[in-house]
């Protein structure tokens, strides 16, 4: 083990440098802006320092391996002068955008003439101090580090090669599960600029670069009219009295195939039977196949971009708006709660950042509730439900996010009669399974007079499974979606509807006037919408019994639901084309937020 020190102290000293710049510039940062500190802070700040040094010490690594460590030496000189160089540059950048170095950074450096002229009439003492701090500072590592500068024979350090790879490996993941480093990572607080500190500034930039180059529009087709640049802002009044309880459920794969009033399987008795009790939606679509995609429409009322989601996108992580945030200002506490791991897709660090108060996930659950493969079974998750209902001393708005039917269908066993035309383990009988769950939670909110002042929604994020030779097999994405009040009508709506539908109908029932920039309407008002599909890179335009399917670079081709070619309907086109490049128009302008918010 001395013999390792000692082969690997100029690592150990970088790592020990590395963090020190590190947080010296987060500790600077955190009270300028009179951060408050606690434990967890620190937790998830040495995280993303983590993931950075390990990433940086790959290849330095490897070249000492081989005995080239003057040349290892010399890159980790050069990661240092990089961190120094970008903390100092991030302060700065700091105090004029309120956030680490981000998508802003990367854009203004498309004109670096224009952008080092501006520097350098702001700042140039701080540049010139920089250089010089720089110049002496690599000075002193080299003469400090000569003495790490000793051979060994190469045999006895690829011995230890392996198990360095995977020490660094584990460390660039810093997970065991699905999820790979994002925004989650770093997120704890639903505080933008707390979390922002807690964040690596390298990591920060490099997560940008990567997300931008997922910030893209091709041509689908050509517009005939010039898109504007007004937000979506506007007024909706509501005709319900005001809810102190507001529930939305999120249900995971439960689309048409396996809902029976949807016609697939007889495999959704209780939702079903809850259908008849309010607003039911049997004939709305969502965005996608992908859970992220239905999230976004969800909660966010604005249809898909090409490429990436909202939830990972640069220019949705903060004062992007979400029906949490009308809430919020409405005096709701505001809770996203689900079974499994939330930093997967980059869904807490998105929902903490826009408008939730909390974010519960499998972590807050007692250690021994058992895990599946995905997290807490749907049982687990609602029983956790009730307990913040329950213990909320204001009016609350709580969104649930189950899982128990998803693959690999290890749902709990013998708590449900198996739907036998399908196996134990698939996606007809974890939705079984998935629908009891539900149908118990809704039962204990009638025992427990929830629906006296209280509102329950519910909506799919996308079917279970999409098949078919087509390039968007429309038929595919349709799902159920409900609404319960007490002082809402029962009925079904058949017209075509959208996840992006579902905020606004909900403010409306929840009794809440306000100023919202949602692309949905309120189809208690409304009872005809349109949907926006996007699937194999692709875009389908449904309204009534027909839908525009746009592809790259191809002429869009109207069809009706069969899938028969229809006599080209141009103004249902140019509709379309409308909706998908506003949509990215909306994001790539940051135009998605009310009037009380500023960038």
């Amino acid at each position: 083990m001395k013999v390792f020190f000692s082969n690997y102290r100029l690592f150990f000293n970088f790592i020990f440098i590395s963090l020190t710049i590190f947080n010296l510039g987060r500790l600077i940062l955190a009270f300028k802006y009179n951060m408050n500190f606690d434990y967890m802070f620190f937790i998830y700040a040495i995280r993303m320092d983590i993931i950075v040094i390990f990433t940086f010490l790959l290849i330095p690594i490897l070249l000492h391996t081989l005995n080239f460590i003057k040349s290892a030496r010399f890159l980790l000189a050069i990661s240092l002068i990089i961190f120094i160089f970008l903390e100092i540059t991030n302060y700065l950048f700091f105090e004029e955008f309120h956030t680490r170095l981000n998508y802003l950074f990367i854009e203004y450096l498309e004109y670096p003439i224009e952008i080092f002229k501006m520097i350098w009439e702001s700042y140039k003492i701080v540049i010139v101090g920089t250089i010089l701090f720089i110049y002496l500072f690599i000075k002193l590592y080299f003469k400090y580090t000569n003495k790490y500068i000793t051979y060994s024979k190469i045999i006895y350090k690829l011995l230890f090669l392996p198990i360095i790879i995977i020490i660094l490996a584990l460390g660039i993941r810093s997970s065991l599960d699905s999820s790979t480093p994002n925004q989650s990572f770093y997120s704890y607080s639903n505080s933008v600029i707390k979390n922002d500190i807690t964040n690596n500034t390298i990591f920060s930039l490099l997560y940008a670069i990567y997300l931008k180059s997922h910030d893209k529009m091709p041509f689908f087709g050509k517009l005939d009219k010039q898109i504007d640049d007004k937000s979506l802002l506007h007024h909706q009044s509501t005709q319900y009295s005001k809810k102190d309880k507001v529930v939305l459920v999120i249900l995971e794969s439960f689309g048409n195939s396996f809902v029976g009033s949807l016609n697939g399987t007889p495999t959704t008795p209780m939702f079903d039977k809850m259908a008849k009790d309010g607003l039911f939606l049997s004939n709305m679509y969502s965005s996608s196949n992908r859970s992220n995609r239905g999230i976004e429409a969800v909660l966010s009322s604005l249809f898909p971009v090409y490429g990436n989601t909202f939830l990972k996108l640069p220019k949705s992580q903060t004062h992007f708006w979400t029906i949490a945030k009308t809430m919020k200002k409405n005096g709701y506490k505001t809770v996203f709660l689900y079974g499994g791991d939330s930093k997967f897709d980059n869904m807490k660090g998105f929902i903490l950042n826009n408008g939730f108060d909390e974010v519960v996930d499998q972590f807050n659950f007692d250690k021994n509730i058992k895990r599946y493969t995905w997290g807490v079974s749907d049982e687990e998750l609602y029983k956790k439900g009730e307990e913040i209902l329950n213990s909320s001393s204001k009016p609350i708005f709580l969104v649930i996010y189950t899982l128990s039917s998803h693959k690999p269908f290890d749902y709990p066993d013998n708590k449900i009669e198996y739907y036998k035309k399908y196996p134990i383990k698939s996606f007809a009988n974890s939705i079984k399974y998935a629908d009891y769950s539900l149908g118990n939670f809704y039962n204990k909110l009638i025992n427990k007079n929830f629906f006296t002042n209280g509102v329950f929604a519910a909506v799919a994020d996308h079917n279970a499974h999409i098949t078919g030779n087509h390039i968007i097999p429309v038929n595919e994405f349709r799902i159920p979606a409900l609404f319960i009040a007490k002082d809402l009508k029962a009925k079904e709506i058949t017209n075509v509807t959208h996840q992006i539908d579902i905020a606004p109908t909900l403010l409306d029932i929840s009794g809440i006037d306000c100023d919202i920039p949602a692309m949905g309407v309120d189809l208690t008002k409304i009872s005809k919408s349109r949907a926006l599909i996007t699937h194999r890179s692709s875009f389908a335009y449904l309204k009534d019994d027909v839908f525009v399917l746009y592809q790259k670079n191809k002429k869009p081709t109207v069809y009706d639901k069969n899938y028969k070619v229809v006599d080209t309907n141009n103004t249902l086109v140019q509709e379309g084309l409308y909706y998908i490049y506003k949509t990215y128009d909306i994001y790539n302008k940051k135009l998605h937020k009310d009037n009380n918010e500023e960038y």
